[in-house]
């Protein structure tokens, strides 16, 4: 399905019935980041996806707005077409740092917020150490490198879990088309995001952060583990890596029931 915004020709799909949980993907991926875990979950819920805007199917981009507030008003037009009063949202890795800004700025649509590694490398001490190297990765998108700038991005989210099962041949080539996408337009947007920490700590018992326990001490485990310190909310280990959701679905899916089963969702 479709929702036609001002900006954005946004697809999303809706499964299953109950309580509502959105899920916000991160870069490169797509809405079947959560597949095989929408699946699992709708039985339970209503699980909502989407793909983001300029990604795979969500083109094209009306505007050329690509920054955290644009992303933001996608979430909220998808909310309220659905006419949801109140979600459940999670979100993984970079769809992290959009769940938290939607979070900011919506609070009352939002019951719990649970972020799987979300990049939030700016509040990482070694800042003179990250920012050479997402200028170097800019400088490189700024010559037309883009094998070699996702090259090493790529190396920057550690190792692929052994464990996991091969994407569709179809949802590759789609990621593939979104390197481009996320180079030009959303690297330096993450990669530079500072969340308000103040608003976060006021709020952290309505957050859970939760991180791979075979990512090691990746830049993303580091920094997820920083902010959830910093704000003093709930800090867990689920057994994958960087891309568990889709990865495996059914260890996700159970973690994540866990954490809204405690929070009575």
């Amino acid at each position: 399905m479709y929702l036609k915004t001002e900006e954005a020709n946004l697809y999303y799909e809706v499964e299953g019935s109950g309580k509502p949980l959105l899920l916000i993907h991160g870069v490169v991926v797509d809405g079947d980041l959560y597949k095989e875990a929408s699946r699992l979950l709708r039985p339970y819920y209503q699980v909502i996806t989407y793909d983001r805007r300029g990604s795979s199917r969500s083109l094209p981009v009306y505007q050329d707005a690509y920054d955290m507030k644009a992303q933001v008003r996608d979430a909220y037009a998808l909310m309220e077409h659905l006419g949801l009063e109140q979600v459940f949202l999670a979100g993984a890795s970079a769809g992290g740092s959009i769940a938290l800004e939607v979070f900011r700025t919506y609070p009352k649509l939002v019951s719990h917020l649970l972020l799987y590694e979300t990049p939030l490398t700016t509040l990482l001490p070694q800042q003179q150490e990250e920012q050479e190297w997402v200028k170097q990765i800019e400088a490189y998108v700024a010559k037309g490198r883009i094998n070699r700038a996702m090259l090493q991005f790529m190396l920057s989210l550690g190792e692929g879990d052994e464990r996991k099962q091969p994407k569709p041949k179809e949802v590759e080539e789609r990621e593939i088309g979104n390197y481009d996408h996320f180079l030009h337009h959303e690297f330096s947007v993450f990669m530079r995001y500072l969340p308000e920490i103040e608003f976060y700590k006021k709020n952290a018992d309505r957050i859970t952060v939760a991180v791979g326990e075979r990512s090691g001490e990746s830049r993303y485990v580091q920094a997820a583990r920083k902010f959830g310190e910093l704000i003093g909310c709930e800090i867990l280990h689920f057994p994958g890596c960087h891309n568990l959701p889709c990865d495996l679905p059914e260890d996700f899916v159970n973690c994540m029931m866990g954490v809204m089963a405690r929070k009575g969702w």
